[in-house]
């Protein structure tokens, strides 16, 4: 599998001065030109990917850069060999809002060839939910600039690049709708796009239909009718690694993008564990200390006192790191500082384990071996961007080792309970609820009490009627057992991010005890599946339901009969 990092200007100052925050002469003369990219710094030998994807939309925006490229081709300009892969297309959601794209295919292609990509995309158009009444419209449009693109590059540029052929769907069926035409029309090297907004079941989803379609071809056709070559659009995510290469094992090629590792660094909300992600996936809150105060805060803070905390924080997470300071010194500095600029109390604890677990010390990483903790600081561009860096390096390093993949989808899916008996050795896993007894703001109460949604009662039933230990994945507090004393809180189990905050927690709670167990049954919500993706083993089972409502209803009728006595049950089983 191949993977390529999409292109946004990811430069830093290589001769940045951390120490006194400021910027090298040569990026100051010109940073379009002197500025690296992570191949200037790591060697182009070593980079974390396999390619490069460039969008035309994207460069076109800064013109003294897009008039470089022209001038200079593509390679020159990145400093890269003709021979390292540079692939591009007209980034669709820069147009997803126009009727037609801006692109007209003679010329994307004339653009592909004159500048030197060695891959070039035809010129597609986004199907999504917000303009789904045109579905037909943008896919027909993708479909016709696909067959155009392919006729016209036979003619002309063959021998310049290598054609992708995009293909767009609404759904599962529109994709492999499109990808039978083109495929009966001869085009080999297709992009599925717009997936990056899909989750990631209605991917497997897809990747399963087409491994069973070329499964079924090669019986019928043999090796004639199947793609060269198939590139996934935006989705780098680790539970599909083991999908793609079943479909690379059927002798296709298959390459990938995304740059969500990298974002990751600045992106996330300020209390994200994986601002800062190692070679063993395990993600840590970068340490904020901003280096530009927002417009509010500069409306409202004294910038001598912001200064003074924070050159205080900097020299303190500097002494610790030479453990010239000790954690609490460093946790009382940045407690002022967050107190001052309004930072959220809770990301404290994140800071703690950030600063007692000190993982750039550990990391083997070029970035963390030359710059440190500066790696781990949240300030400005040089850091971020070099955070990115690292956590992109973490992701390659991923890629490469298949012990480590992502095992969300691994384990198997059940439709009912009715296998289960009373005392087998079996741990449940579910999740906290919305719904919660009414309790005072500080008083505990036991986490099995707290929770009062119909789920988690049902599953409690089940578990206490069946002999079973469970333990509670929540929001707030990560894993708990159902006598845990805990305090009544609001949060709740969104996102994708919301996961990867308490990932962590949860796993550090449950690792110790899952050997315990034959069985680990999960009762609960997809997110929270999510939440587990990197513990889940052949042990586990999944109770698979169409929603809450069929979740619910299964878990009830396996609740044991309270008018049987438990050697009853147990004989009956």
């Amino acid at each position: 599998m191949r993977y390529f990092i999409p292109e946004w200007d990811d430069r830093v100052d290589p001769h940045y001065d951390f120490l006194t925050d400021t910027h090298s002469q040569t990026h100051s003369d010109d940073p379009v030109k002197n500025d690296s990219y992570m191949w200037d710094l790591l060697g182009v030998e070593n980079v974390p990917f396999n390619g490069v994807l460039v969008s035309i939309a994207t460069i076109e925006q800064n013109k003294k850069k897009y008039a470089m490229i022209k001038e200079q081709g593509i390679h020159r300009f990145f400093g890269l060999p003709d021979s390292f892969p540079i692939m591009a297309d007209c980034g669709a959601f820069s147009y997803i809002d126009e009727d037609v794209p801006p692109y007209r295919t003679s010329d994307i292609l004339e653009k592909y060839s004159e500048m030197g990509f060695n891959y070039g995309v035809s010129v597609d158009h986004l199907v999504v939910k917000a303009f789904e009444e045109k579905k037909e419209e943008r896919m027909e449009i993708t479909y016709q600039n696909g067959l155009s693109a392919f006729e016209e590059w036979n003619k002309k540029y063959r021998d310049d690049f290598q054609l992708i052929v995009a293909v767009q769907g609404f759904s599962t069926d529109d994709y492999l709708r499109m990808y039978h035409k083109f495929l009966d029309r001869g085009i080999t090297h297709m992009a599925m796009g717009g997936l990056v907004r899909s989750q990631t079941s209605e991917i497997i989803d897809l990747i399963d239909r087409l491994i069973a379609d070329l499964k079924k071809n090669s019986k019928i056709h043999g090796a004639s009718r199947k793609p060269e070559y198939l590139h996934f659009f935006g989705v780098a995510r680790p539970d599909l690694f083991f999908r793609l290469k079943e479909l690379e094992s059927l002798g296709v090629e298959v390459a990938f993008d995304s740059a969500s590792y990298l974002r990751r660094a600045w992106l996330a909300s300020p209390t994200s564990q994986m601002n800062y992600i190692t070679q063993d996936q395990i993600g840590y809150t970068a340490i904020r200390i901003p280096q530009d105060l927002s417009k509010k805060q500069r409306e409202s803070l004294d910038p001598e006192i912001y200064h003074r905390l924070e050159e205080k924080a900097l020299s303190t997470l500097r002494a610790y790191d030479h453990d010239k300071a000790d954690l609490d010194e460093a946790l009382d500095v940045l407690r002022d500082l967050g107190d001052y600029i309004g930072e959220r109390p809770e990301i404290l604890e994140h800071y703690r384990r950030t600063l007692k677990d000190q993982p750039w010390k550990k990391c083997p990483c070029p970035i963390c071996r030359k710059n440190g903790m500066d790696t781990i600081i949240f300030r400005g561009n040089n850091r971020n961007r070099r955070r990115g860096f690292h956590n992109t390096i973490s992701f390659f390093t991923l890629l490469r080792n298949e012990g480590q993949w992502d095992r969300t989808y691994a384990g198997t899916e059940i439709e009912t309970l009715e296998e289960f008996s009373y005392g087998q050795s079996v741990l449940v896993i579910t999740g906290c609820t919305k719904n919660k007894c009414e309790i005072g703001e500080n008083r505990k109460v036991a986490a099995k009490d707290l929770y009062t949604g119909t789920l988690f009662t049902k599953v409690r039933a089940f578990c206490e009627g069946m002999g079973y230990d469970y333990r509670i994945i929540s929001a707030k507090y990560g894993i708990l057992s159902p006598e845990d004393q805990i305090t009544t809180y609001e949060k709740v189990l969104k996102s994708r991010a919301d996961a990867d905050q308490i990932r962590p927690s949860v796993e550090a709670g449950l690792k110790p005890i899952l050997d315990m167990y034959d069985t680990i049954l999960v009762i609960a919500g997809v997110q929270y599946r999510d939440v587990l993706k990197h513990i889940i083993d052949e042990r586990f089972v999944f109770l698979k339901a169409k929603g809450i409502g069929d979740l619910i209803h299964k878990v009830s009728v396996a609740i044991p009969d309270v008018n049987r006595t438990i050697n009853e049950f147990s004989r009956d089983q």
